[in-house]
C-alpha cells in the first residue's frame, strides 16, 4: 500500500513539473514609453502635503499629452486643466509633453506640521479658519509655494501670506 501511495505522489509531482511550459518572450509593437516630467514632480510634489494634493500633482506629471485626440504635434504648447474637489492645476505642456509651467491652487487642506507650528508660535491663541495653497512652477526657475491663511480669534480675523519654502528653512534651523 505504501508503494502505491508513494508511486501516485511521485507520478503527480512529475506530471506537474512537465505541465509547466516555457514561454518565449513576447515583443510588443506600437508601444511607446514616454518619460515622466520628473523635474516637475521632484520640484513640486511635497511629501508633507496631504495625499490629495500630491496625487493631483503626480497625475499632472505623468499625463501624456500625445494621447489626446487633439494632439497633432503642430502646436507649441498645450494647456491642460486638472481638477478635484479641493483644488486644481493648470499645466502647460510643450509639443513633446514636457511641463513648461503650472499654476496650482488648493483650498482648505491640512497644511504641513511645520507651517502650522510656525503660525501657532507667531500668532498664539489664533486658529486657522481658511487656507489656500498656491504653487507656481516655471521650467528652469525656482518654484513658488505660498500658503494664504485666514486666522480667527475672539471674532477677529487676520490674513497671512507665508512662503512655505522659507517656513521649512526656519523649521530646520
Amino acid at each position: 500500500m505504501k508503494k502505491t501511495v508513494l508511486s501516485l505522489m511521485l507520478l503527480s509531482i512529475v506530471s506537474i513539473g512537465f505541465a509547466q511550459e516555457e514561454k518565449e518572450a513576447i515583443e510588443l509593437k506600437g508601444v511607446t514609453v514616454s518619460p515622466l516630467n520628473l523635474e516637475y514632480e521632484n520640484t513640486v510634489v511635497d511629501a508633507n502635503m496631504p495625499p490629495s494634493v500630491q496625487n493631483l500633482e503626480r497625475k499632472a506629471a505623468r499625463f501624456d499629452i500625445t494621447e489626446l485626440d487633439i494632439y497633432n504635434g503642430q502646436f507649441e504648447a498645450y494647456e491642460v486643466f486638472f481638477e478635484q474637489n479641493n483644488g486644481s492645476i493648470i499645466a502647460t505642456y510643450d509639443s513633446e509633453g514636457k511641463i513648461l509651467q503650472s499654476y496650482e491652487r488648493f483650498k482648505d487642506i491640512t497644511l504641513p506640521v511645520a507651517v502650522r507650528e510656525h503660525i501657532y508660535k507667531s500668532h498664539p491663541g489664533w486658529k486657522i479658519h481658511k487656507d489656500i495653497y498656491i504653487v507656481s512652477y516655471y521650467d528652469d526657475k525656482d518654484v513658488s509655494k505660498v500658503a494664504k491663511v485666514q486666522l480667527v480669534k475672539d471674532g477677529l480675523k487676520r490674513n497671512l501670506k507665508l512662503d512655505v519654502n522659507e517656513v521649512y528653512q526656519l523649521a530646520q534651523n
